[in-house]
């Protein structure tokens, strides 16, 4: 039996259907096969949802950041080399890599999860779990060239966009999933945006949960050239009164 390491590497190829219109993996289609890659490794290494689950935990994303100096083409292998980097009291730090078949890099993303308890909805102590928890498999030494959190603040006050959360935008846990929100922000840029500079780093961060049938309003905001904020705010629901909410925020860079 093979032994585990801190790390695991899955393998991919970019398909059809999986590429944007200038034929490279599409963004959205990454995030997805980075949270996969978070999945499959916690599942192999003891703390993923199938151990979590029964004991009504769940990890939810808190923060993402992925930085690629390039992306693979249609028909291009490439791979998504993941780790743990951080514990603290109630949040972990994911590192990946997103390699070349030769082992260089596309790219990097970092990661920030909190572990909930689905009945309270709170965050549980991960310094309190069972054998020391997952602490064992932390490698701070992995290189993970991502740069520091920004602090993302939308003044605009007149929406890009309002849409309504459907079918398709729902996960298993009927919220708005958080692929769709990159989606949905992808989709304020015109199709000449991304032939002539595309993008080259995206940072989000989740600050609550979107059901279906609510309407989420998008602002967005240049802050200088080439880099703009976006921020996805809930109406108010029917039986409720105030302000809108803010659901998340995003600072992309475009090249």
């Amino acid at each position: 039996m093979k032994q585990l390491g801190k790390s695991s590497k899955f393998e991919y190829t970019v398909e059809p259907f999986t590429e944007d219109f200038t034929g490279v993996l599409a963004w959205q289609e990454l995030g997805k096969r980075i949270l996969a890659a978070a999945g499959m490794h916690a599942d192999s290494h003891g703390f993923g949802m199938k151990q979590l689950m029964p004991q009504n935990m769940a990890w939810v994303l808190s923060r993402m950041t992925i930085s690629m100096n390039e992306m693979p083409k249609v028909n291009e292998k490439y791979a998504v080399d993941t780790w743990i980097r951080n514990i603290y009291r109630t949040f972990t730090d994911r590192c990946f890599a997103i390699l070349r078949p030769d082992n260089t890099a596309y790219g990097y993303a970092y990661t920030t999860w909190a572990l909930i308890n689905m009945e309270t909805r709170m965050p549980v102590n991960l310094e309190n779990l069972p054998d020391g928890g997952f602490a064992k498999w932390i490698d701070d030494e992995k290189i993970c060239q991502v740069s520091d959190n920004s602090r993302i603040r939308v003044k605009e006050s007149e929406p890009s966009r309002v849409i309504t959360a459907y079918y398709s935008d729902i996960d298993i846990n009927r919220h708005v999933n958080s692929i769709r929100y990159i989606e949905h922000m992808l989709d304020l840029f015109p199709q000449e945006q991304y032939t002539g500079h595309p993008l080259a780093n995206l940072e989000i961060a989740y600050h609550g949960e979107a059901l279906y049938g609510d309407s989420l309003a998008l602002y967005k905001q240049c802050v200088s050239p080439g880099i703009w904020d976006v921020e996805v705010r809930m109406l108010p629901r029917e039986d409720e009164t105030g302000r809108e909410k803010k659901i998340c925020s995003c600072r992309m860079t475009f090249k």
